[in-house]
């Protein structure tokens, strides 16, 4: 395999790709590619269909980079990211499709959030990750990413009182685990 000799900037590599340069597809996958991995894993646990909707997101960038305007690394990253994490969520409705989520839908969002300031990044991973998928995308979305539940049921095609029950439901679990927590670490 041939060594890729790194090209000076962001706005230039950029550039190139809009291009259809090869070399300049090869060097952004390999300086992107870890990141939005972990990105996909981060919302598809199984590593193999993590990597399915980073290749499909790719695909999406490769064939959309024309669109993109921007020249620094930090944009064009967010910008990637976000069709990543839409990909990721094309996934994962697909998967809710088949496996309906409105057992949940009588559910109260009155739920107090647990205080999560307190955990560190790693600490918050593992308690995310005992979340079922559907609770966990819809918390993340919600409390992480900011949404409303009228964007989250639009962008995972469920209704507004599923991520609403979907939300109380990951509250409630993460309440009662942190609860647990804070027990067993006195």
């Amino acid at each position: 395999m041939r060594k890729i000799i790194p090209m000076q900037n962001t706005n230039t590599l950029i550039r190139a790709v809009q291009q259809n340069n090869r070399r300049a597809q090869r060097e952004l996958y390999e300086r992107f590619a870890p990141r939005l991995l972990s990105v996909c894993h981060w919302y598809i646990k199984d590593f193999e269909f993590a990597q399915d909707a980073m290749s499909r997101a790719f695909l999406k960038i490769f064939n959309s980079i024309a669109e993109f305007k921007g020249t620094e690394e930090k944009a064009l990253y967010s910008w990637m990211r976000k069709i990543a994490v839409n990909e990721c969520l094309d996934f994962l409705r697909s998967k809710m499709a088949k496996n309906s989520f409105n057992y949940l839908e009588d559910m109260h969002e009155q739920i107090a959030m647990p205080d999560l300031s307190q955990l560190t990044e790693k600490e918050l991973e593992n308690i995310l990750n005992i979340l079922p998928t559907g609770c966990r995308i819809v918390f993340v979305l919600y409390v992480l990413e900011d949404m409303k539940h009228h964007e989250i049921a639009e962008k995972l095609g469920i209704s507004v009182g599923t991520s609403k029950s979907q939300l109380a439901y990951a509250k409630n679990i993460l309440k009662t685990n942190l609860s647990k927590e804070t027990l067993y670490a006195q």
